[in-house]
């Protein structure tokens, strides 16, 4: 249940609101929408008004789990988005099968590489090793000459303007899938606290490791929820899988002394090649600060034990006061922080900026700008001028032009109210307790993003601009404390640090990577936790690099040469 409002929070804080822009950002956005593509080679052709005829058949997969909400009696492979496909484009769409969930969803396409089952025309896949794998299948298409021919002016803007996350998908010369853009910085954090602990205590909120440190020890120390009982400390944080995540985060801390390297991320240096962040000098200094912190008590003991999800209970239960979380996860209806309320209805949350280094060094965890969700073609499919017509219309939505300019479908996600537009589905004249997902129903799954056009709009909107699109007015029906983080986020924006190796896993990762990750686990928390010194971090460093990571670093710039000649 918790994963499920987690999903249904992030597409709607994530996606809906952070896919909104302007239909000049690119200065013939309209032009784009309303033109048609090339002519096609294939055996169909569109008529005057752009509709194939006759109607071409694209056949996909999905997952369809308890995440999609259909209205009318509708499902799947029947529904308003399938009907408008066909109605005005002339494409119909054909799920050729369905799973209940992601994992099967995924064990099923990999079968379809050792049987003689037919992969679906278009197919979205997230299992960065099945990329890798259908790349070196040589059953998917080399889609570069139709994307050159048949994409849109603002579809290539929008890829130009990310083309390193085209790097997933290329060998060689081959581009063997699109990237499916998100948010971009949806899952970047920002650093809540409880405001009412603050002002109880007189503090004000830390804005460099020093005053962070300060803060930390009041919170643990003076009483902060006024019980009486010394029950409380400063910082919730999950390690479990890792020290770059995307709830729970404390890549921070080492951003703070590094400036540029986090944990698990492999980052550009300062001679062009890629480093691995995890084995750089001032991660040991990061590590010793979080020893010394967990020593005073000031963070959770749990913190190697519990994910990321788990580790934000404290937080919402009262028991620490800070934690390193996306935008959307506060505020009165956030996920899972807006929680806190339910247990001490006076609880304050704020948010703000992370704090930064002795030297005013700062970097965070960015994730991907397609959360490493690709589309993937049958070689044999022959419509790709009819895909790229297709993406283009549903890209109406983002840009906020043609069609979708409001939304997908009148009734479904939106609707007229005494002739203003509505999004709450609660108030449509046919009310719902759901809103239906008809953003879901598409080939993409959801509605594909604009990377980073949503910060933008958030901090224009919290800084008192005007509303002058549909983006900019579901912001303003946000929580005032998520409007407020969502600017902050974009404030933000120069510290980020996200991961400039986008391939496959190497040889060597894929034989010694889960090793190698195992050590690195294993040694940071020992540290952490005093049961080893500081300086293991040195022999941590020497044994990653002969036990492979010397190897898996050489493989990761051969890959990022042959991405970037």
């Amino acid at each position: 249940m918790k994963r499920n409002k987690w999903v249904a929070m992030l597409l709607t804080l994530v996606i809906t609101t952070l896919v909104g822009c302007s239909s000049g950002g690119n200065g013939n956005s309209n032009q784009a929408s309303e033109s048609n593509p090339a002519p096609s080679e294939s055996a169909t052709a569109q008529n005057a008004d752009g509709k194939f005829e006759p109607p071409v058949t694209i056949t996909t997969a999905r997952p369809v789990g308890g995440d999609y909400t259909f209205y009318n009696g509708e499902d799947i492979h029947n529904n308003v988005h399938n009907k408008w496909a066909k109605d005005k484009l002339g494409i119909e769409i054909k799920d050729l099968w369905n799973t209940a969930d992601n994992d099967a969803y995924h064990t099923k396409l990999r079968l379809s590489l050792t049987t003689q089952d037919q992969l679906p025309d278009v197919f979205i896949v997230q299992d960065v090793n099945l990329i890798a794998d259908l790349i070196q299948s040589g059953k998917v298409k080399d889609i570069g000459e139709d994307f050159d021919k048949y994409a849109s002016e603002r579809i290539k803007k929008v890829y130009s303007d990310n083309s390193g996350a085209l790097n997933q998908v290329k060998k060689g010369s081959e581009l063997l899938g699109l990237p499916i853009f998100s948010g971009g910085d949806g899952t970047n954090p920002v650093l809540w606290i409880r405001q009412d602990w603050l002002d109880k205590l007189k503090l004000k909120a830390p804005t460099t490791i020093e005053e962070f440190e300060t803060v930390m020890d009041a919170f643990t120390n003076q009483d902060p929820d006024g019980n009486g009982i010394k029950d409380t400390f400063g910082f919730s944080l999950s390690t479990r899988n890792g020290f770059s995540n995307w709830m729970s985060d404390v890549s921070f801390i080492f951003g703070a002394y590094t400036g540029k390297f986090i944990p698990f991320h492999w980052q550009k240096a300062d001679d062009g090649s890629l480093k691995y962040g995890s084995i750089q000098p001032e991660i040991k200094t990061g590590l010793g600060k979080l020893a010394e912190w967990y020593k005073k008590g000031y963070l959770d003991p749990e913190m190697a034990a519990i994910d990321e999800v788990k580790a934000t209970e404290s937080f919402i239960q009262g028991k620490s006061g800070m934690i390193a979380a996306p935008f959307w996860a506060g505020g009165s209806n956030g996920w899972p922080l807006g929680d806190v309320k339910g247990n001490n209805p006076d609880a304050l949350l704020r948010a703000y900026v992370l704090p930064t280094g002795p030297d005013g060094k700062s970097a965070r965890y960015t994730g991907f700008v397609n959360e490493r969700k690709v589309m993937m073609f049958n070689k044999d499919f022959k419509h790709m001028d009819a895909f790229f017509l297709y993406m283009d219309k549903i890209y109406d939505n983002p840009f906020e032009t043609g069609d979708f300019k409001d939304g997908f479908f009148e009734g479904y996600d939106y609707a007229i109210v005494d002739g203003k537009l509505e999004y709450d589905s609660k108030k449509f004249p046919t009310p719902n307790d759901k809103v239906a997902s008809p953003s879901k129903y598409t080939l993409f799954w959801n509605t594909p993003a604009i990377p980073f056009q949503g910060s933008v709009d958030f901090d224009y909107i919290y800084k008192g601009g005007e509303p002058t699109k549909r983006a900019h007015n579901q912001i303003l029906v946000a929580d005032k404390e998520q409007i407020r983080a969502g600017a902050l986020n974009y404030e933000m924006t120069g510290i980020n640090a996200p991961t400039e190796f986008l391939g496959a896993p190497t040889e060597t990762m894929r034989s010694k990577g889960e090793n190698l990750k195992t050590m690195e686990l294993e040694t940071f928390a020992k540290i952490i936790y005093g049961n080893e010194p500081l300086d293991q971090f040195d022999k941590f460093v020497a044994d990653w690099k002969s036990k492979g990571g010397d190897q898996i670093e050489k493989e990761v710039n051969e890959w990022y040469k042959s991405v970037n000649p």
